[in-house]
């Protein structure tokens, strides 16, 4: 920066311009001279002292109780002060949000935190990213400042360099010199009574408080101040709650239904709680058939109002009728559910028309496994709407179809191409299903060894006391290459 581009400074008093400034009252600069002129030192109205106080305001205060009054932003007292405007004082923390952005003398960014740092130019006023450039965070406070070498050679803060330990001034415990009034324990527990103080204020009734005060005591028995204090926050809804029924302690049926068993798992530490404090168990069974239903409604809302809908719904009230009277769980009912929601699909991707026996037959070809599931949705449908749908499909279509599963699995495999033992046993066991025929092969059970026939390269595998030869990933089967 040139002599010209430095800021001209000038006094409000006598309007001469380089003077050193002494004093800034009101956002006007006053130089020495005039500094002893206007201000005389006289009785402060307010605590009666003396200070300098400026003669042509007849309201002024001594400095002392200026700075002592509320911050005109958040109107806290006691808080140190970083800027004095024409209204007053504001704290160190709301400084920054009163100034006017300028560019940073280093990188030419507007910020409103502009300082000089010592260490990097005096004259120079930077953002907050420029002055700490330099900086990184001391491996024994783990605060991030200006690191110095030490006597062993490790790079630290100056305090912890030069003062290594001292004790800590609130539990006496030694810790890093860098650390300032209090240890990393001390200060989160600190930070956890207040974050706790505050959150409490949130609920309108006493029972509801006093009950979230002894969690949160409980809560820093159990894992801690730091960890508590960074996960009190995800409990509070469970705490809101409570507060809407404050006369007595919610059942867990009730629990279950405002949570749902997933909201209920995420707050499993309060329920604990719960658990010890009041006796609330679980209830295992509850639980699992909360779950089905919701995933049943969330199968029946899956589908767009329609035909398909209509024999959904129909279906699903059958299938409560038998779990009404013992004939059948409500496991039961989802598995059925979740097949029949399957099979509409396949018959029409808007849900539009009801199957037909060729969608009947394409579904159970390519998923053999849900035909037990899926037989009492067709018989159902037979019954309702007077279809003559039936379950045969020819063994042939079945293998033409797993078959084509399984050439479109090596096909992802070998575009994988990896070279884990869990990636070649797994190739191992589909390629042995599909180019040996066997139904069935665990992978774990399989023992393997490289082997080349007529320039190919593969693998032995031994299974059952039975020998098979199975092409390795390298090179892509001739039968998967006609997949394109």
């Amino acid at each position: 920066m040139t002599l010209s581009e430095l800021p001209v400074l000038f006094c409000d008093g006598c309007d001469c311009v380089g003077k050193s400034i002494h004093r800034v009252y009101r956002g006007r600069r006053y130089c020495h001279t005039c500094y002893v002129r206007l201000f005389k030192r006289t009785l402060c109205p307010d605590c009666g002292n003396f200070g300098r106080i400026p003669i042509f305001d007849e309201h002024a205060r001594c400095l002392s109780c200026e700075t002592k009054a509320p911050c005109v932003r958040c109107r806290e007292t006691g808080k140190p002060v970083g800027l004095m405007t024409p209204n007053g004082p504001a704290c160190t923390g709301c400084a920054p949000h009163l100034r006017t952005p300028e560019p940073c003398e280093c990188c030419g960014e507007l910020s409103n935190r502009l300082n000089r740092v010592l260490k990097v130019d005096r004259n120079l006023r930077c953002c907050p990213r420029c002055a700490r450039e330099d900086a990184a965070t001391c491996p024994d406070c783990r605060r991030h400042r200006f690191l110095v070498l030490g006597v062993d050679g490790q790079m630290r803060c100056k305090l912890c360099a030069e003062k290594g330990e001292t004790p800590c001034p609130i539990c006496s415990r030694p810790m890093p010199a860098g650390r300032g009034q209090e240890c990393e324990d001390c200060s989160w527990e600190k930070a956890f009574t207040r974050r706790a103080r505050i959150h409490i204020e949130g609920y309108e009734n006493a029972c509801v408080r006093e009950r979230f005060s002894e969690f949160c005591v409980w809560l820093s028995t159990q894992m801690g101040s730091h960890k508590a204090a960074l996960k009190l926050k995800h409990y509070l809804p469970f705490f809101s709650f409570l507060d809407t029924c404050p006369a007595e302690l919610p059942s867990y049926v009730s629990l279950l239904d405002h949570f749902n068993a997933d909201g209920l798992r995420r707050m499993q530490t309060p329920m604990l709680w719960l658990k010890e404090r009041f006796g609330i168990q679980p209830d295992e069974r509850l639980r699992e058939e909360h779950s089905d239903k919701r995933r049943i409604q969330a199968l029946i809302d899956s589908v767009p109002a329609g035909i398909a809908a209509t024999a959904l719904l129909g279906y699903r009230a059958y299938l409560m009728e038998k779990q009404r009277k013992g004939s059948t769980t409500i496991r039961s009912v989802r598995l059925s559910m979740r097949a029949a929601q399957s099979l509409l699909a396949t018959a029409s991707e808007s849900f539009d028309t009801l199957p037909t026996q060729q969608a009947v037959i394409a579904y159970l070809t390519h998923t053999p496994g849900q035909k037990a599931a899926t037989q009492g949705f067709v018989g159902y449908l037979n019954r309702t709407y007077e279809l003559s749908l039936n379950m045969e499909i020819s063994e042939r279509a079945q293998s033409k179809a797993r078959n084509r599963k399984l050439e479109a699995d090596l096909q992802v495999m070998y575009g994988n191409n990896g070279e884990s033992d869990a990636f070649m046993r797994n190739w191992i066991k589909t390629a042995l299903m599909l180019f040996h025929g066997l139904p069935r092969v665990n992978k774990k059970n399989l023992s393997f060894s490289p082997f080349s026939v007529q320039g190919k390269d593969g693998y032995n595998v031994v299974l059952q006391e039975k020998t098979y030869w199975v092409p390795g990933p390298e090179k892509l089967p001739p039968i998967v290459n006609t997949l394109s």
